[in-house]
């Protein structure tokens, strides 16, 4: 369980229950985005399909078990979804559970263009779309007077394809960037309604 502390110190999702959310044509809603291709459509359902069986970490297994066999395949986002924003990475909206269970999105990282160091407060499942980004991972400890310490522990340079999972909570601190000179997309699963919790996902640290 998240402290108040750590649950005040979140990021805002870019959107919210009634603005535009990056990428996506009109209101934010709940079910599959304006724009989607019909291997998105497809991808979502295997998706559902997974997590209704599944809870807590499994479900973290079981989207990346789902992204396995569509995060390479060129067709799965539509062009309006691989756009960047040359000011942060952009988040695009693919997919949003009526249930409020889960919510898809995709990810356009330009050179240079990192986010903060952060933990979530859902699980979640990243997939490699196109590029090399990298994820770089961290210790947390305390000092002796409680005050928290970050501490780099490796640096992994992702391939298209590659798929991890995140847990909730501050016992798995990252951040992921694109170091590289071209766009990198990643595609992302997470176990929270960011249609009517938009500020709701990351836990930030700093830079």
């Amino acid at each position: 369980m998240l402290d108040k502390t750590h649950r005040d110190n979140v990021t805002a999702f870019p959107g919210n229950p009634t603005a535009k959310i990056a990428g996506v044509s009109g209101l934010a809603q709940y079910g599959i985005q304006p724009d989607a291709t019909p291997l998105m459509a497809e991808l979502v359902a295997t998706l559902q399909d997974a997590l209704n069986t599944c809870t807590g970490h499994g479900a973290a297994a079981a989207a990346k078990a789902a992204l396995r066999g569509y995060v390479c395949d060129a067709a799965l986002l539509a062009p309006v979804h691989k756009q960047g924003d040359t000011e942060n990475y952009k988040r695009h909206l693919l997919y949003a559970a009526p249930d409020g269970s889960c919510t898809v999105l995709a990810l356009v990282w330009l050179p240079g263009q990192v986010t903060p160091i952060h933990g979530h407060t859902a699980w979640g499942a990243v997939g490699v779309y196109e590029g090399n980004p990298f994820c770089e991972n961290f210790d947390v400890s305390y000092n002796d007077n409680g005050a928290m310490g970050l501490r780099s522990k490796v640096k992994m340079r992702l391939q298209s394809g590659d798929l991890s999972t995140v847990r909730p909570g501050i016992d798995d601190v990252h951040r992921i960037g694109n170091d590289t000179q071209r766009r990198a997309i990643t595609i992302h699963v997470y176990g929270r309604d960011l249609v009517a919790e938009p500020s709701s996902l990351n836990i930030v640290f700093g830079q």
